[in-house]
């Protein structure tokens, strides 16, 4: 440790001595993209002045000083660039980003044509920006388009006035935090086209059409905003009638703590199929490490909503068991327990391989939505399938396991007592859960909705709602399968004659085997 205290102290002293990071300064007239490619890792700062649109293909900073202007658009592609305190003004558009992980900080936008800040399959972080005088009446102040598979873009604390929307994502995946939006002619947050956003803390006002969008098959949480004075647009379209929330075609939506103030008899709005949840269906408890705290109270819960299944169903079994007992020698009473065949543990192994596999997809799940935040949270499956089709898939396969290790045990007469019932309890839970399932399936189909809530998943939370349920369905199959072999080892062990004494034998009628004949001596 004190050799590392040493070398972190003169590193502090090499840099003080070094003194303050020196940057590259481009005047007017230099192409600003080939100085940032001539010294690599460098600050490339642009001098006063008037400088050409220029393209950014490597990982530099670049930083305007005071009076410096690129007259035109500047374009992004490479990975991990910087902007910061740039100024744009004039031209088609003003930054155009086509990379990931950009940073864009204190960039200003004046007097573009189509776009302001324009991220198109990539993503950014985009703080204290500022976008005004958009010249064309189609025009959008921010945009993230094409992105849905990149990293989350984030839009905060910037200014947004004017143009047709104010900052719009299509088919995206994006938070936007606390911007003020003004004077748009359309909508002036809109998460829509399929795209999944957070927007919180927002100020939309003075607009025309509606304040906060969310359309297209979208999932958007929208939280804390503040909505005033929209005007309705005069074209007659429903959804642009001055509304302050809009939620359009088959949308999925929640709504937290917003401050409302606009003229409209309908101040939120749902149309074409949305919906409006109490809690969003992808997350329940906080983000952070504080989300790994909550599992041990969901399986608690989740082991005692199947001992009440089992409590409600263990009657059922010990009546079924006395019955058997009472009639010997029947189609229904095979016998004393019998050996359980190999094909029939490899079953067992196989249907309990699938079993675990299932909860680990939901323990990931789990993970990825409130502990790590991840980008991607539909399991280990979902990048690669429909996740709706690959869950109701697993859900069948692991019912059929579930009947199939029922119908086995009984049959065998290896499955009986507290066993019987903890199984028995298992497969009414799972087949709940398969109808769920095929609940969402139906709303994935007709509805399109990506990540369907189901029947009661989009009121409990999804991810955590799904985790509890098989939870119980793997302990309730863990205590029969335990059961069910516990009783086949018996079953074997009585049916192997000690030395020196033969097996006991069963006639079919008797209450119970006839003892062993003693050798003779």
């Amino acid at each position: 440790m004190a050799l590392v205290g040493l070398l972190l102290l003169g590193h502090a002293v090499s840099a003080a001595l070094r003194g303050p990071e020196q940057a590259v300064v481009v005047v007017p007239g230099q192409d600003v993209g080939e100085v940032a490619a001539r010294h690599p890792g460098a600050v490339v700062e642009l001098g006063e002045g008037r400088h050409p649109p220029f393209t950014l293909d490597v990982a530099a900073t670049l930083r305007g000083r005071a009076g410096a202007v690129v007259g035109g658009g500047v374009r992004v592609v490479a990975d991990g660039a910087r902007l910061e305190g740039l100024e744009v003004v004039g031209g088609g558009g003003g930054v155009l980003v086509e990379a990931d992980h950009v940073v864009l900080d204190r960039v200003v936008v004046r007097g573009t044509e189509l776009h302001g800040i324009e991220v198109v399959e990539g993503s950014a972080t985009i703080t204290d920006c500022g976008v005004s005088g958009l010249t064309s009446p189609w025009a959008q102040g921010i945009e993230i388009r094409n992105a849905l598979t990149r990293p989350r873009t984030v839009v905060s604390g910037c200014t947004v006035a004017g143009g047709q929307e104010g900052i719009v994502s299509h088919v995206s995946r994006v938070e936007v935090l606390d911007n003020h939006v003004s004077a748009t002619t359309l909508r002036g947050i809109a998460v829509t086209e399929m795209s999944e956003g957070l927007v919180e803390g927002n100020t939309v006002t003075g607009v025309i059409g509606v304040g906060l969008y969310c359309g297209d098959m979208s999932h958007c949480e929208l939280r804390h905003n503040r909505v005033s004075d929209v005007a309705a647009n005069d074209n007659g379209v429903r959804s642009q009638a001055g509304q302050a929330v809009v939620a359009w075609f088959h949308s999925t939506m929640r709504l937290s703590g917003n401050h409302l103030d606009v003229a409209a008899a309908e101040p939120v709005e749902t149309l074409q199929g949305s919906v409006v949840v109490e809690r969003f269906p992808l997350s329940v408890w906080p983000p952070g490490w504080r989300g790994a705290l909550p599992p041990a109270a969901v399986a608690v819960a989740a082991v005692l909503v199947l001992a009440l299944v089992r409590a409600a169903v263990g009657p059922l079994v010990r009546a079924r068991d006395r019955r058997l007992a009472r009639t010997p020698g029947t189609a229904l009473d095979p016998g004393p327990p019998r050996r359980l065949p190999r094909p029939v543990a490899g079953l067992l192994a196989a249907g309990f391989a699938v079993q675990a596999f299932h909860m680990v997809e939901h323990v990931v799940q789990v993970w990825q939505t409130d502990v790590a935040q991840a980008e991607h949270r539909s399991g280990l499956l979902g990048r690669g399938v429909d996740v709706e089709w690959a869950h109701l898939l697993l859900n069948l396969a692991v019912l059929a396991f579930v009947v199939a290790v029922w119908s086995t045990g009984r049959s065998l007469r290896l499955l009986t007592g507290a066993g019987a019932a903890w199984l028995l309890a298992a497969l009414v839970v799972q087949s709940y859960h398969v109808v769920e399932h095929v609940a969402k399936v139906v709303q994935h189909v007709t509805l399109g909705l990506r990540v369907a809530p189901g029947l009661l998943g989009g009121h409990l939370g999804l991810v955590w709602f799904h985790f509890a349920v098989n939870l119980a369905v793997l302990v309730g199959t863990a205590a029969g399968v335990a059961a069910l072999l516990s009783a086949a080892r018996r079953s074997s062990a009585a049916a192997t004659p000690e030395p020196g004494r033969e097996a006991a034998t069963w006639v079919k009628g008797q209450d119970a085997p006839t003892a062993p004949t003693a050798p003779l001596v």
